[in-house]
């Protein structure tokens, strides 16, 4: 073995090691309180909660997931940050169906993926919704959404296409956030949902028609603050917003952590703008998603869940009804 290849070696090792270190001081420092949240949470636990499938290689780190409304059967998902702008199709038991390359989209941090409208088309016409909004550095200012037609899986035969992806920019109104959670409503609306890093979980909105009018726009749009959601983050029991979805009737926002779901019902503030409302009945998820981050509805009761990787297994799709 030459001794360049000894050293890499050894710089391998050494990260491995430090990395699993820090990983068990901080499991020794935030233990006592996940043992309290455990025996909390279990008095309101999922009623159902079901591995149905394991997500394939490619998808490392399953960051968003959506349920195609169009292809029965077909999900989509992406990985965070480090990958390119690529979308996943796969089916619920995890099987790799399609890797699609987005056009005209550069993939800095990835964190969720919605379905919704598209914009300036026919109301049926479904959109993916990209989130490039990740910020653990807080150093962006300006996020951007990408929104491409749901990709059509190709055919025996035939080889698809690279779908093109329009996309608007938008900042906060004071500040800036880390967010890795959006929701697009049946009527076109986009809810986004901070993390909590910075000390408190808000949503953040933007209508459909500002939404039309900023696609291909080279100014940022400010959106509207709508109020907090009331989810008090601690990252030592994992209460950090990691993804969002909206049931397909429109009615309820469910917002995920990686142990538990929170629910929210529609409303509109005396502006007009759609919010939403505490529905006060969390869902406890357990410790079995370390590293859970996406959440899309099956149906308007049933919500599938994914996971990222870990070094001796890949992630999960789950199924869960609260």
């Amino acid at each position: 073995m030459s001794r360049v290849v000894k050293v890499a070696a050894g710089v391998v090792i050494l990260a491995v090691t430090v990395a699993a270190a820090w990983r068990g001081l901080v499991a020794f420092f935030t233990e006592p309180e996940r043992v309290a949240h455990r025996k909390i949470g279990a008095a309101y636990a999922a009623r159902e909660f079901q591995a149905v499938g394991t997500l394939p290689a490619e998808l490392k780190e399953s960051s968003g997931i959506v349920v195609s409304r169009t292809q029965p059967g077909v999900l989509w998902s992406h990985n965070d940050s480090g990958d390119g702008p690529s979308l996943y199709a796969i089916n619920q038991s995890g099987r790799l169906l399609a890797t699609v390359r987005i056009d005209q989209a550069a993939a800095i941090d990835w964190e969720d993926l919605a379905s919704g409208p598209c914009p300036r088309r026919p109301p049926s016409s479904r959109c993916l919704y990209i989130a490039d909004t990740g910020n653990n550095s807080r150093a962006r200012r300006a996020f951007t959404v990408y929104v491409v037609a749901e990709p059509l899986l190709a055919s025996p035969g035939d080889r698809g296409s690279t779908p093109t992806a329009e996309s608007f920019r938008f900042r906060y109104p004071e500040g800036s956030h880390d967010s890795e959670a959006i929701a697009v409503h049946p009527e076109g609306d986009i809810t986004i949902v901070t993390k909590g890093q910075s000390g408190t979980i808000d949503f953040y909105g933007v209508d459909a028609a500002a939404v039309e009018r900023a696609i291909g726009s080279r100014e940022a749009i400010v959106v509207d603050r709508l109020g907090s959601s009331g989810i008090k983050p601690d990252g030592r029991i994992g209460r950090l917003a990691t993804g969002a979805a909206i049931s397909p009737d429109g009615t309820t926002l469910a917002v995920r952590t990686y142990n538990e779901v929170f629910f929210y019902a529609a409303a509109k503030d005396d502006h007009g703008r759609r919010t939403w409302r505490d529905l006060q009945r969390p869902c406890f998820l357990g410790d079995v998603e370390p590293q859970g981050e996406a959440i899309d509805y099956l149906d308007d009761e049933t919500l599938l869940l994914t996971s990222e990787s870990r070094l001796i297994s890949n992630g999960r799709i789950t199924r869960v009804r609260c």
